[in-house]
């Protein structure tokens, strides 16, 4: 009677164990900043239009709802890949704004619950801008394919923020 309380003993530990291992993915975070030689005033401007994000060249048009919280956004990339995100915050105090993906394909950014903010601050009479991201890869289950695992989704997000961020240098600077 012993050995049978030992082996259902073992047999729950296990199975417990292995529930605990298993489970689902990590929030990634990608966070880029830049450093714009315009006046804070100026790039608040460009960043604050939830209405136009046509920073990246990479982007083909956005059309927007407008400029208030929750507006949707619906960005065309000329990969022909469509991003649509919702505006969550404005603050024009903070110079930070935040929105929402809601809807992606995971070849063009391949996220669950992806939120991101741009912080813009004066330092040293030149303007730094801030773009964090939090988000969960494209595969939200256990043993994700390779284009949907953590790292590519963390690679593709990565290059999205730079890219936005060279852009918006590239557009305020004229460079």
């Amino acid at each position: 009677m012993t050995n049978l309380k030992y082996i259902i003993s073992l047999s729950l530990i296990l199975f417990f164990s292995s529930e605990l291992l298993s489970h689902g993915p990590s929030r990634q975070k990608v966070s880029e900043s830049i450093e714009i030689n315009a006046s804070v005033k100026d790039v608040w401007e460009i960043v604050s239009n939830f209405s136009n994000f046509k920073w990246n060249e990479n982007i083909e048009n956005v059309k927007a709802d407008n400029n208030e919280i929750g507006s949707e956004r619906i960005i065309k990339l000329k990969s022909g890949g469509i991003i649509k995100q919702k505006l969550e915050k404005l603050n024009s105090e903070k110079m930070m704004i935040s929105w929402r993906v809601i809807e992606t394909d995971n070849k063009t950014l391949p996220v669950n619950s992806y939120a991101a903010k741009i912080f813009v601050k004066s330092e040293n009479n030149k303007t730094t801008v801030s773009y964090k991201t939090g988000f969960y890869r494209g595969f939200m289950g256990n043993d994700p394919p390779p284009e949907l695992n953590d790292e590519n989704s963390k690679r593709l997000v990565k290059l999205f923020v730079s890219e936005n961020l060279k852009g918006l240098k590239k557009l305020i600077e004229g460079k």
